[in-house]
């Protein structure tokens, strides 16, 4: 005899690692995977070090043997607020942040000579704004994209209010959906005038890297001098065909990207100065795709 009750299946959840490494003190009473937990809009500091002269009204300032002005180094002497959610579905992981939108804040801080002055930048599915924020110190102006969907686009626009006192730039936020098969007029007018596009942690499901590769050769295709920086990190898992262990969504990526012969692709050293506060692994890469003129 059949039975004819309804089980509701039950939804996974997952939660990143930096938000652990940030509440590793706390004392959780009960398992994130149990029904009890509570899943919740969240505020967390990331202090950044930063780099700042003497002030000018200085009794006495300091110099090298070459006469030149010592830079003082004040450790972790600012932080970006950033409000996202404790813990989400797979496919609302851009409400969390994660490892590599830091690495991508490290990398921008660390090259303030290819971000700063009349640059104007394109962050792809921002999430909740992390690495735009941190262009935003910099540059002309940041143009934040994420999919239209549950408060998102909403989300990035709290940020940037929460961190308006660090922001330079110009900022708006647009909607951009990889899957759609064009982009907005909007949009269009837009990208005309951007030179870099940044993007962290968007390659995780290839379906979503795929349409993102996809977007990539629309939007780079207006201009032969974009360039477009990918952050990511590598996420190993035991492959029971290969009998090995692999990085699959990073391979799949490295794959297309081979496959189009459309960008020239550069594996940039992430052994650069750290700025925030996170335990920078060895997984994590930045990928420096330019378009490839010969094609």
């Amino acid at each position: 005899m059949m039975d004819n009750t309804t089980v509701e299946a039950k939804t996974y959840t997952l939660q990143s690692e930096i938000y652990r490494e940030m509440n590793a003190d706390e004392e959780h009473s009960v398992d994130a995977d149990d029904d009890t937990f509570v899943i919740k809009n969240v505020r967390s500091v990331f202090r950044f070090k930063c780099q700042s002269m003497q002030p000018p009204n200085s009794d006495h300032f300091s110099v090298d043997e070459d006469g030149d002005l010592i830079v003082l180094r004040s450790p972790f002497s600012k932080a970006i607020v950033i409000e996202h959610i404790n813990r989400t579905s797979l496919n609302m992981v851009g409400m969390q942040v994660w490892r590599s939108a830091l690495l991508m804040g490290d990398f921008i801080m660390g090259n303030k000579n290819i971000f700063s002055g009349d640059q104007v930048i394109l962050e792809l599915g921002s999430g909740v704004g992390l690495t735009g924020i941190v262009a935003a110190m910099y540059c002309k102006e940041v143009v934040f994209t994420d999919i239209d969907n549950t408060n998102i686009l909403s989300m990035i626009e709290k940020n940037i209010r929460l961190n308006r006192d660090l922001i330079v730039s110009r900022t708006t936020v647009m909607p951009l959906d990889f899957g759609e098969p064009e982009l907005s007029d909007v949009l269009w007018t837009k990208l005309r005038d951007v030179n870099i596009i940044i993007a962290a942690d968007v390659i995780y499901d290839n379906e979503i890297t795929k349409q993102l590769v996809n977007t990539l050769k629309k939007i780079m295709a207006v201009s032969p001098m974009k360039t477009a920086y990918i952050g990511m990190e590598k996420r190993y898992v035991f492959s029971s065909v290969d009998l090995d262990v692999c990085a699959p969504s990073y391979e799949y990526f490295c794959d297309l990207l081979k496959q189009n012969n459309w960008f020239q692709v550069e594996i940039l050293d992430c052994n650069f100065s750290q700025y925030f506060q996170y335990n920078k692994v060895k997984e994590l890469v930045i990928l420096k795709l330019t378009t490839n003129h010969s094609m």
